[in-house]
């Protein structure tokens, strides 16, 4: 891999390369406080999401779409609060704002659309198995799992030279990928994703649910929310259509003690993919309009 014994590679001083990039935009913050208030309302929230009308239609796609298969069309954001519930609602204006922002990373090395395919196939099984296994608030392991990879962005944008080879050796083994990552920089992609959702000002249970979704066995205080991320993240790399790898599915493995820690057999999973095809080309296009299958 080259001579990297004079390299020093620090993640405080990747983050603050890339602080102005990276930061969340207002109404994300705004949303975040309204939502933490004592007496928050929905029209509170409603009032603050209609302020931008990209993110209120985007939003009121999401809550028409077939992710939630409500049977009458809602029309206003107001009316989506009543239905799905404010804290939806927030996340799912937090999917659209973040993956709006991550967009922008200039990144030579990543393809953006497969990426992109990636996290979102990965954010339905996420919410899918947080269902399953009657997580509170499913919506926000969507978000967890849409940006459990960001930290990717980062790293290929700032470290493009001394990562390339780490691609090559893995081709897109995400396993294989975070080894090379620790072994190289002594973080890896899943390290940095934990802190920009820490600098998003988001949960320490999501900060950790992201940041250790390639070491489960290190989690603290969210282990089911981090084996929910992990076990979405290796199902996904299995498929055609959600793998990380432009080469396609591969045979990504599972850490033995997730099945105990979600009270789930693998056959548990096998009616997953019935439920996540029809959302995914919908949430796809929604989410990231420049992205295709």
């Amino acid at each position: 891999m080259g001579d990297l014994s004079d390299k020093r590679f620090d993640l405080g001083d990747l983050l603050k390369d890339v602080s102005h990039l990276i930061s969340p935009p207002e109404i994300i913050i705004r949303l975040r406080q309204a939502l933490e208030a004592p007496h928050s309302s929905a029209n509170s929230i409603a009032a603050i999401v209609t302020q931008d009308p990209n993110l209120s239609a985007q939003v009121l796609h999401l809550a028409n779409s077939a992710m939630y298969g409500l049977p009458n069309r809602i029309d206003t954001v107001s009316r989506a609060i009543s239905i799905i519930g404010t804290r939806a609602l927030y996340h799912l204006a937090l999917a659209v704002s973040a993956t709006n922002t991550f967009s922008r990373l200039p990144c030579e090395l990543v393809n953006v659309a497969v990426f992109w395919r990636h996290s979102i196939f990965t954010a339905l099984v996420a919410r899918s198995l947080a269902q399953r296994c009657h997580v509170l608030h499913p919506e926000r392991l969507f978000v967890a799992g849409l940006l459990h990879d960001v930290g990717s962005l980062v790293l290929y944008s700032r470290y493009p030279e001394e990562l390339r080879e780490a691609l090559m050796i893995s081709r897109g083994n995400e396993q294989v990928l975070a080894e090379q990552e620790r072994e190289i920089l002594g973080f890896d992609h899943a390290d940095v994703g934990g802190e920009l959702l820490r600098i998003w000002g988001l949960p320490p249970v999501l900060q950790e649910a992201v940041g250790r979704h390639h070491r489960p066995g290190a989690a603290h205080q969210a282990s089911l929310e981090v084996s929910v991320v992990h076990l979405a993240d290796a199902l996904s790399n299995r498929t055609e259509h959600g793998s990380f790898s432009e080469y396609g599915g591969y045979a990504c493995l599972v850490d033995p003690g997730i099945w105990t820690t979600l009270k789930l057999n693998e056959e548990d999973t096998d009616d997953i993919w019935d439920e996540i095809t029809p959302q995914f080309m919908e949430i796809l296009t929604v989410i990231l309009p420049r992205a295709r299958a």
